[in-house]
């Protein structure tokens, strides 16, 4: 196990978690959805219109309270699913098992150092013995990578999904049938997962995908495109309400004299 990854579970790993901590606080705030959004925007534009209209006397100003009602309504909206978000998003950070997740495919960009922010599918693992263990993460994802060409169903339509369509996110339940070049020792059901992320360079180390590898190693790949081995991921998960997050990889700063 590597020293950026022992640091990041000493910081994130013991539940429940304290979001006193800055950037889970960031992490936690909800999302506002679009629908609000577009009611508030419809709203704006309808109630402009109305009132040019009104003043060039070709419809009654009353229908501007129609404006004014759609914006005043989406704005409520917004402000009622991001207070729903937020409390699912803090639950989850609060309780949410921390797992690393194996890189299956990423947006290029990623693999350099870089700010912009991407996409990427990972496999994890929630078994206790198995959130952490690089190596049996390698070859599950190797296992599901191979059968997605021998298998078929329409259990794996949302997972081949995730792989070919970069506008998909979820989180999908690995079937076992996908498992089962894993051997005969690791052939007992354990709760698998294909999942959709954003992943944030700024909380990579390096600056990109593979970077705490290159650290290990204490050298770049000569080829960052094509690394020795799939890249990682350490994220907090609730796949019962689709929740995913990535959490930095770097340790805390340090606290300053005047902190102290």
């Amino acid at each position: 196990m590597s020293r950026a990854l022992v640091s990041v579970r000493d910081r994130f790993e013991a539940t429940p978690r304290s979001l006193d901590d800055d950037e889970l606080t960031r992490m936690a705030r909800g999302d506002r959805g679009c629908l609000g959004d577009l009611l508030s925007g419809v709203g704006a534009v309808g109630l402009v219109a109305a009132v040019i209209l009104g003043a060039m006397d070709k419809i009654s100003f009353s229908w501007t309270y129609a404006g004014i009602g759609l914006w005043i309504g989406g704005f409520v909206w917004g402000t009622i699913s991001q207070s729903r978000s937020g409390k699912l998003r803090a639950q989850a950070l609060e309780s949410g098992p921390l797992v690393l997740g194996v890189v299956l495919r990423s947006d290029e960009w990623l693999r350099r150092p870089g700010k912009r922010v991407g996409r990427a599918v990972v496999l994890f693992c929630l078994d206790d013995e198995r959130r952490f263990d690089r190596a049996w993460l390698e070859r599950a994802a190797a296992a599901v990578d191979a059968g997605f060409d021998r298998s078929g169903g329409p259990d794996l339509v949302p997972l081949r999904a995730l792989i070919v369509d970069r506008d998909a996110f979820g989180i999908h339940l690995v079937p076992e049938a996908l498992l089962a070049e894993l051997g005969a020792g690791d052939d007992r059901p354990s709760r698998v997962y294909l999942a959709s992320v954003h992943v944030h360079p700024e909380r990579l180390e390096g600056g990109y995908l593979g970077g705490d590898d290159d650290r290990e190693a204490g050298e770049l790949d000569v080829d960052i495109d094509a690394p020795s081995r799939a890249p990682s991921v350490v994220a907090i998960v609730d796949p019962d309400h689709g929740f995913i997050e990535q959490v930095p990889r770097r340790p805390a700063a340090a606290p300053s004299q005047a902190d102290e």
